[in-house]
């Protein structure tokens, strides 16, 4: 491990130590005991030279897996470090893995259930043998939030959108997205003459937040250069400035939060980490990438050599969950480099859009509050830090339908269930 790098591990095969030195000290870290001070012990867990030799062997299929995770790796084969290992790195996600129409490797193609958290439940198997507790300190929710459109009313343009999106609900009787969309009409004389717009819920986060003893972390676009970064990138242009003072005077974080292209641009990327942090006084210290576009195997490392310190773009937009399996931060395995990266992973486990799009889960309110409940409770029973996903246009009461006060409701089930609320850059601290 790092405080012992010649260690050897037990029939792990030589070119195989560093990988599980790395699935190791990440279980270590979610434990108890520190880093350091407990021995792989292999009378207890021994190393699988057969089941390392699946990583030698180029394509070699899919393993199959046990209710808990543990991962067979051909003719019986199984060992809790090299199972722990294939999920962390995300070795399904490898360059020729299915991808969705944003190239996104979705929760639909993983082997494992992302609800179900394998690495954890293996975590506590390694636990038991030897004789860890969780980490201690409880557990923890990062509160987040993307600012993808700050401001609704930017315009002619964004009218004729409302004023379209009203004709195709009376069309397709949708009388609740009807409803939605005549309030939001009959609202916006009243914003005009407040100089206030729906999308601008800062301040209501901030109360909502305050309440429950929480703060936040709000990324930031800095760069529109496709269609998806959104419709109207002038009057984001115009009002970023005034985003990034209002989240700091609020006391709260300021992350960036790139493009739809930058993950396969990282000249965008080193372009827009400039200019937000021209904007914040200082380098911003975290990324989470637009409609969580990137590849595990490329993007990340070209963050860690940027100098970014964590990343929460590690969940799904089909499904709730712990893409890696995992409720704990931890350091992303540069497969290519064979080495962890210095950058912090923060698992993102709920996410508003989720939830609540036709286009993914389309539950209602009350469904949503119950099943985002079930994935953070798996956070609270390993005593985890994970990331909850709330964008900023879905806070007012005209356009909320509802997802304003499951936010608040969940915020409310964390901190009653001892939960601490806590940026993301509080949250990975100390990792």
């Amino acid at each position: 491990m790092n405080e012992r790098e010649d260690a050897v591990i037990v029939d792990v095969p030589a070119a195989f130590q560093p990988k599980a030195r790395w699935a190791i000290e990440t279980l270590l870290a979610a434990s108890s005991e520190p880093v350091g001070e407990v021995r792989y012990p292999s009378s207890a867990l021994p190393g699988s030279e057969l089941a390392w030799r699946y990583f030698d062997a180029g394509d070699a299929g899919r393993p199959a897996i046990s209710g808990d995770g543990m991962l067979d790796f051909g003719d019986g084969v199984a060992d809790v470090v090299a199972s722990v290992f294939w999920h962390l790195s995300r070795w399904e996600e490898r360059p020729g893995a299915a991808r969705d129409q944003h190239g996104r490797f979705p929760a639909a193609a993983a082997l494992a259930d992302p609800e179900r958290p394998a690495a954890d439940a293996l975590a506590g198997r390694f636990r038991a043998a030897v004789a860890a507790g969780p980490r201690g300190g409880g557990f923890a929710v990062a509160l987040t939030h993307d600012v993808d459109t700050p401001v609704r009313w930017h315009g002619l343009r964004a009218v004729r959108a409302a004023a379209g999106r009203t004709r195709r609900a009376a069309l397709g009787r949708r009388t609740s997205d009807l409803r939605t969309e005549l309030r939001g009409f009959a609202d916006a004389p009243l914003h005009r003459l407040r100089g206030s717009d729906p999308n601008w819920s800062f301040e209501r986060v901030r109360e909502i937040e305050s309440q429950h003893g929480g703060r936040s972390t709000y990324f930031v676009m800095a760069g529109h250069t496709h269609p998806a970064d959104g419709a109207a990138p002038a009057a984001y242009e115009r009002v970023r400035e005034a985003v990034v003072e209002q989240v700091l005077a609020q006391g709260d974080e300021v992350a960036l939060h790139p493009s739809y292209e930058a993950s396969e641009r990282p000249e965008l990327l080193r372009e827009q980490a400039h200019l937000l942090g021209r904007l914040t006084g200082a380098p911003v210290a975290g990324v989470r990438f637009h409609y969580l576009r990137h590849q595990t195997h490329g993007t990340l490392a070209e963050l860690d050599g940027m100098g970014f310190a964590y990343d929460s773009s590690q969940g799904f937009a089909d499904r709730p969950g712990f893409r890696a399996g995992f409720s704990h931060p931890y350091h992303p395995y540069d497969l290519a480099a064979d080495r962890p990266l210095r950058l912090v992973e923060l698992p993102l486990a709920v996410m508003d859009a989720t939830l609540a799009e036709p286009r993914y889960l389309g539950l209602t309110p009350a469904r949503g509050l119950a099943r985002a409940q079930m994935i953070l409770e798996r956070v609270a029973q390993s005593g985890g830090t994970a990331a909850l996903l709330w964008h900023t246009d879905r806070f007012d009461r005209s356009y909320a339908r509802g997802w304003d006060r499951v936010y608040d409701e969940l915020l409310n089930w964390v901190a009653d269930r001892g939960g601490r609320l806590v940026t993301a850059a509080d949250a990975v601290a100390g990792y």
